[in-house]
């Protein structure tokens, strides 16, 4: 598993008696669930960067001890006339960025995947910001043209999080674009066709919005709606206006729960071409609902591929390949994905391409 820089306390300025001014902030390096924090070391590399400029003011170097649960950072003296400007705290494992480089986690491939996931603060200082928002962005470069950023919430609740999964989804989607990812070919002829027609994409339990928002980035023409429950709409509306969809492409999100009844205008097109599911499995409790709207979903639109994203924590899980093919969805492709996990260990992502098996 890799593992998430996260902030237990945002980045604020504190006035010192000397009139100078300290930036400080909590952090935490866990899990996606937030169940495990890293129990290696780990060295950190701490940078003010003064927002609008993308010019680094101030920078050090902290280390993260196995067995602790969380590290306080605090960068400084710096002149008082600083918090005037509004600035970022960027914190990231690697010790080769150049100072004044804001430099994304790189999805290029499986070997570059980083262990830790830097953290980028939200904007503090100037008058009415001395304390950041709640909220931790992810940068990732995913391409040689598209760099993908994420919003997170700070707080505990796991569905406005990225997960393992999600970003596993991301390569998996570049790598079949651009025909470096082996040999699905459902989902090959699926997003690789020149169209004269959106792509339409639908992504359930969308969380913060990973995937669906990177594949409106990644490919012309492709229409996408995510869903989920109302708690995950503020973040994800967020992530929608930060995004840059590719030519021709739009992201929008609706909330949606998986045992209600699918409005008739759920979706604009005449059909859904592309349904994602990512890391949705975890909760058996919840499995019956999901594939029920999965199966009404393709009943709708039969021609439809579903693709789940998967990192199978329990044993439980495995009722969800049951319960899919007793809908008659069959498991047209299998793809394992290893990301890295501490101690050079790794960890094993299935991605899983579903549909109704077409007579000729």
């Amino acid at each position: 598993m890799v593992f998430y820089i996260r902030f237990l306390k945002t980045p604020r300025l504190q006035k010192q008696k000397t009139g100078s001014v300290v930036s400080s902030a909590l952090i935490c390096i866990t899990t996606d669930l937030g169940d495990a924090f890293l129990s290696q070391d780990a060295d950190l590399l701490v940078t003010l960067h003064l927002a609008h400029e993308k010019k680094a003011i101030c920078q050090g170097r902290l280390q993260w001890h196995a067995g602790k649960r969380e590290l306080p950072i605090s960068l400084g003296p710096l002149q008082a006339n600083i918090s005037r400007q509004a600035m970022i705290m960027e914190v990231t494992a690697s010790n080769r960025r150049s100072p004044n480089a804001v430099s994304a986690d790189s999805l290029l491939d499986q070997q570059n995947i980083p262990l830790v996931i830097s953290g980028w603060s939200a904007m503090f200082g100037g008058p009415q910001m001395l304390v950041a928002d709640k909220l931790v962005e992810r940068r990732f470069t995913v391409n040689q043209s598209v760099e993908l950023s994420i919003w997170e919430e700070t707080g505990n609740s796991i569905a406005r999080h990225i997960w393992d999964a999600a970003v596993a989804s991301v390569m998996y989607l570049q790598g079949t674009i651009t025909g470096d990812q082996g040999s699905d070919s459902v989902l090959q002829k699926l997003l690789q066709t020149e169209r004269c027609e959106p792509l339409n994409v639908i992504e359930l339990g969308s969380g913060c919005g990973i995937v669906g928002i990177a594949l409106a980035e990644l490919l012309p023409q492709c229409s996408v709606l995510l869903t989920d429950l109302p708690e995950v709409e503020e973040i994800v509306t967020k992530n929608i206006n930060s995004a840059q969809p590719a030519h021709a492409s739009e992201i929008k999100y609706r909330s949606l729960g998986w045992e209600e009844e699918l409005p008739s205008d759920l979706f604009d097109g005449p059909s859904i071409d592309l349904v994602l599911v990512s890391d949705c499995t975890y909760n058996a409790d919840s499995l019956p609902a999901l594939v029920s709207v999965l199966s009404r979903l393709v009943q709708l639109s039969p021609h439809a591929v579903v693709l789940v994203a998967l990192k199978r924590r329990h044993e439980s899980e495995s009722v969800f390949f049951d319960l899919m093919q007793s809908v008659g969805l069959h498991d047209l492709h299998v793809h394992r994905m290893e990301l890295p996990s501490q101690h050079e260990q790794s960890d094993e992502i299935e991605l899983h391409s579903y549909g109704i098996q077409q007579t000729s």
